[in-house]
């Protein structure tokens, strides 16, 4: 698809605009970021400035009516590092809800959210629970989600890594800090009991569950996120980024998505009242 004429971010209308597109199109993407640390070289608001970008890409490409990005989510487990913000998933539950809610007053009928921090995931999958029973389409997708299936270099290694500072450089180069940026090392629990990421510790070649705050698992809030990409090069080191890299893996990604509009806004689901 190619980028279309008029007017689709919400909060440059006028609300005779704003009527307007609503007549234009039904699907609004609503997209969602965080306030939380990156380690030392990229900004607090990485997640907030990606996924506000990438809503605005695919807005250009299906003609969407896209909102202001929410920018805190739920990241209490980041808060000890000074600048993270976080607020609780119901909190957060009912904010989106309460955007949907008008929106669909005005006319939306499908919902795309674009989702740039894992920990909202609870909150969205509430919402999208809600709205499955009322009849209204919604889907959810993180970038990361999607990069590492269009090609294997673009596969999500961990917390502020080489894929994820290349996006940051593509957008915002005046808040990373490459010279910062270094290969991070998960500190073990115990000299048995490994890291594979935040949820994951590993033992005797097996996986167990855990819950732990991220400064239980690197002193300076970079991590590797083991597993997460299959056949990743988990030995990349952020400093390999560049925008090119960047722009690159925006550019697919909001394509991707953009096709999957096309045949999303297809879907028609029956509310639960009518069974």
């Amino acid at each position: 698809m190619t980028a279309l004429s008029g007017k689709r971010h919400l909060a440059e209308m006028t609300w005779a605009e704003a009527r307007e597109a609503f007549v234009r199109t039904k699907l609004a993407i609503v997209p969602l970021g965080s306030i939380e640390q990156h380690g030392p070289h990229l900004p607090l608001g990485t997640d907030w400035y990606i996924a506000d970008h990438l809503a605005r890409m695919v807005a250009d490409r299906t003609d969407a009516v896209v909102t202001p990005t929410i920018p805190v989510g739920f990241a209490e487990y980041h808060t000890d590092f000074p600048g993270s913000l976080s607020v609780p998933t119901p909190v957060l539950h009912d904010y989106i809800m309460g955007i949907v809610r008008h929106l669909l007053r005005y006319g939306a009928t499908h919902f795309l959210f674009i989702n740039g921090h894992g920990g909202n995931l609870t909150a969205l999958n509430d919402a999208m629970f809600e709205l499955r029973n009322m009849g209204v389409p919604s889907a959810t997708s993180m970038w990361w989600e999607v990069s590492g299936l269009l090609n294997q270099d673009w596969a999500l290694r961990g917390h502020g890594d080489v894929v994820e500072t290349s996006l940051a450089l593509a957008i915002r180069p005046q808040d990373v800090h490459l010279d910062a940026a270094r290969l991070p090392a998960n500190a073990p629990l115990t000299a048995r009991i490994g890291i594979a990421d935040s949820r994951n510790c590993t033992f005797e070649g097996g996986v167990v569950k855990m819950f732990l705050r991220v400064a239980d698992v690197s002193a300076s809030g970079d991590f590797i996120e083991y597993g997460h990409s299959t056949g990743a090069d988990y030995s990349t080191p952020p400093g390999d980024a560049t925008a090119e890299n960047g722009a690159a893996i925006f550019e697919a990604v909001a394509s991707y998505l953009a096709r999957f509009v096309e045949e999303f806004l297809k879907v028609s689901l029956r509310p639960i009242a009518d069974r």
